[in-house]
């Protein structure tokens, strides 16, 4: 049975190209799943100069905007795939996203994505991490023109941290990077940034010691190939994205913390330098 039976994707009304939307059709294509396609409106009243009333305005523009949607869907339902459409008024579409997927009871959020500047990472939330932070369920973020390779999905880790909140963190990304791994049929890699003396004493504790040292030791701890589980020394917003293009990814499994303490602001801070050094897609987890 399909993890994903409930797909959420996010219409983009401001673009002519959907990304996610025609990457959800696949997914849901693969396991059979159903498609919730969200879109967010809203147009103030000083825009509504041709409208006698603010409600009729408002009628107007959702029955304008819903037909686009039912147009923009339709060679979808005609190619099979189950999907229905959802649409909020609301000028604060990065929650109303929460509050639809979690609606919709989606098992996976699904949100086209583009690279934002240093300068704008730092003076603003944008869309994509304020969604991940949120989400009920894992995002993924699809980046336009990308398409899947069918080469593999790498999961990233901080093995060095002793927080609980990094431990159950790096279990959730590889519980959600297996089942993505299992749904695609993909090979499943991990990457690791690591300091010059390493220490995984913490995360090797019971764990059975195999031939071949820490890192055999540590890929049977995780569940891949030795192979497949790679330790880079240096700072995880630099190797990451660099192992992730090296690997040539279709999809990196990342952690993202939804506290607001010191430890998980820490954990955002690297998501965002990472997020914008990446070519592939990322699925988001918290």
């Amino acid at each position: 049975m399909s993890i994903y039976k409930n797909l959420f994707v996010v219409i983009d009304p401001t673009s002519d190209k959907q990304p996610a939307l025609d990457r959800a059709a696949n997914l849901a294509r693969i396991g059979k799943s159903k498609v919730t396609a969200f879109s967010a409106v809203y147009k103030a009243v000083d825009e509504m100069t041709d409208a006698d009333s603010r409600r009729s305005g408002k009628r107007e523009f959702l029955k304008d905007w819903e037909s686009k949607v039912k147009n923009l869907l339709a060679p979808y339902k005609e190619g099979g795939v189950k999907i229905s459409s959802d649409t909020y008024w609301t000028a604060d579409w990065y929650a109303a996203v929460s509050r639809a997927a979690m609606r919709a009871d989606a098992d996976l959020v699904i949100k086209s994505t583009f690279r934002h500047g240093k300068l704008h990472r730092l003076l603003h939330s944008t869309s994509d991490f304020t969604i991940m932070r949120h989400s009920p369920s894992p995002v993924l973020l699809v980046r336009e023109g990308k398409p899947i390779n069918g080469k593999l999905i790498l999961a990233a880790l901080d093995l060095e941290s002793t927080d609980e909140g990094h431990i159950g963190l790096n279990n959730s990304v590889m519980k959600h990077a297996h089942e993505l791994a299992d749904f695609t049929g993909l090979p499943l890699h991990v990457i690791a940034a690591t300091s010059r003396k390493p220490d995984f004493s913490h995360v090797l504790a019971g764990v059975e010691e195999q031939e071949g040292g820490v890192q055999a030791t540590l890929a049977h701890a995780f569940g891949v190939q030795t192979a497949n589980f790679h330790l880079v020394k240096g700072a995880a917003q630099n190797v990451i994205p660099a192992q992730a293009s090296e690997l040539n990814a279709d999809i990196l499994v990342l952690g993202v913390s939804a506290r607001s303490g010191i430890k998980g602001v820490m954990v955002g801070t690297t998501a965002k330098k990472v997020l914008d050094k990446l070519d592939c897609d990322v699925l988001a987890v918290n």
